[in-house]
């Protein structure tokens, strides 16, 4: 998003981002289209946003029809477990002989094309927790663009990680074709390692300070900027960048998603993962949906996959929580006070913790200590 963008926009668009049900995006998103200025500078921006508006409508209509029509309740899966994973992968990847060998799904397999119709959750364990993992129509070339596959991608862009399986017959290809889908749809999975920030200014130009590399003429950026209706800024760079970081600045379209390979039937073709990261660049992990092979490291990689840490509790001579708090990697003892219990977080004393990020069990530790997966809290109050 453009950063000379009003308050009251920038407040849409976060409300559009947290909002969890179809009605709640598109009244949010409505908002945020509303919100913003119209000149020139917006056009590109405005023109993406009522695309995906269009989606939005058209994914709540195909919802309403099959209520009606009694055929299910279309694309909305209810996230459930410590996270939701999207399975995404063309026709006879084997994502539903996959589903079903990992969670208690029944769903429909077979050697017909597009044989998933709608999506088809199922909980997978891992050790003290569970995933979701949805199986999902198949993808195909040019569904960002229907009503049918904006409804699949969707579901991609509010899932908490996706599960990208391939076939080991042709993994590259299938890979290239569902990246194209995504990025169409707005969907990355490279976390960046570099980073653009844009603040506009009253006057002085603009100005640009890079700790890194710009791959692009400074002529080019400004000439981008002017084009937006940016005239005064102060831009920061951080690590190696081209034309397209400062777009992706100025537009803030596109949203991240931790995401893990798995390339399927290698009891078929066992030199596919190697010849995919030799055609990628990219890891992968091989497994077969029907003999077994691969799947007992698979929770672990999805755990690892999404970033995230399970954290206990316990009150002061008590027993340890059963059920963990699920959380990022990072973590601190003061965040967990807040998720637990306002009154916690407002009268925090100090904590003591067992587990790996102390150096002897039921240490004393403060507010900013940042706890590693499995620890056990004990939160002390004034």
């Amino acid at each position: 998003m453009p950063a000379n963008l009003p308050p009251q926009a920038k407040a849409a668009e976060r409300r559009y981002i947290e909002a969890r049900t179809l009605p709640e995006k598109i009244k949010y998103l409505q908002e945020f289209i509303s919100s913003i200025p119209e000149h020139k500078g917006n056009e590109k921006m405005r023109g993406y946003l009522r695309r995906r508006l269009a989606q939005l409508k058209a994914e709540l209509e195909e919802q309403k029809r099959r209520k009606v029509g009694g055929g299910g309740s279309g694309f909305a899966i209810k996230k459930e477990g410590a996270a939701q994973i999207v399975m995404l992968g063309m026709t006879g990847s084997g994502k539903s002989s996959l589903l079903m060998r990992v969670t208690n799904a029944k769903t429909e397999v077979s050697d017909h094309e597009f044989t998933t119709k709608e999506p088809v959750p199922g909980m997978m364990k891992f050790e003290d927790i569970q995933f979701q993992l949805v199986d999902t129509p198949a993808v195909y070339e040019g569904m960002a663009s229907g009503a049918w596959g904006a409804q699949l991608l969707s579901l991609a862009r509010n899932a908490d990680g996706l599960l990208i399986v391939l076939d080991g017959g042709d993994a590259p290809g299938q890979f290239m074709k569902i990246m194209k889908e995504l990025m169409e749809a707005g969907i990355t999975i490279d976390r960046r390692t570099n980073r653009v920030e844009i603040e506009v200014t009253n006057g002085g130009g603009i100005q640009i300070m890079c700790t890194g590399r710009m791959e692009c003429r400074i002529e080019d950026v400004k000439r981008l900027l002017r084009e937006n209706g940016v005239r005064n800024a102060s831009i920061r760079v951080w690590g190696d960048v081209g034309l397209s970081d400062f777009e992706d600045a100025l537009e803030q379209t596109r949203v991240y998603k931790p995401s893990m390979i798995v390339i399927n039937k290698v009891d078929i073709y066992p030199n596919a993962v190697e010849e995919f990261r030799r055609a990628t660049g990219r890891e992968a992990l091989g497994i077969s949906a029907l003999t077994g092979e691969g799947m007992a490291s698979l929770g672990e990689a999805i755990f690892r996959m999404l970033g995230i840490m399970r954290i206990y509790t316990k009150e002061p001579n008590g027993e340890r929580a059963e059920k963990p708090i699920i959380v990022p990697i990072g973590t601190n003892v003061l965040d967990i006070a807040k998720i637990v219990h306002s009154h916690l977080y407002k009268n925090f004393k100090y904590a003591r913790v067992w587990g790996r990020s102390v150096n002897y069990d039921g240490e004393r530790v403060g507010g900013e200590h940042e706890l590693a997966d499995k620890d056990i809290v004990e939160i002390r109050v004034k």
